[in-house]
């Protein structure tokens, strides 16, 4: 069975550097959704990698969290996918999606 994007080696590292930028900028998953235009939900699925991501929104929020250069964060998590820097996919259920 093929694996979906959202358990790609790159994808998770991607989720995880983007999840580091934002707590090293210093902003709330509702700071950023307000600022980009979309709900703090969808913050939240990229960060436990429950959504996959569309490239320009990875460089708004690369821009927002002060990383403007793309193709520095994708060297980055080149990288770290290349020294086996990767944890496996967040398995986080969100309290409105939990099954009853």
């Amino acid at each position: 069975m093929r694996k979906t994007s959202v358990h790609q080696p790159h994808q998770v590292v991607l989720v995880e550097l983007l999840r580091e930028f934002r707590l090293k900028a210093g902003l709330t998953q509702a700071q950023v959704a307000k600022e980009i235009g979309v709900a703090q939900t969808t913050i939240s699925d990229i960060e436990i990698n429950e959504r996959g991501l569309k490239v320009f929104l990875v460089r708004d929020l690369c821009k927002l969290y002060g990383h403007p250069s793309f193709d520095k964060v994708l060297a980055e998590v080149d990288k770290r996918v290349k020294k086996g820097i990767v944890a496996s996919p967040a398995r986080i259920v969100r309290k409105d999606r939990k099954q009853q």
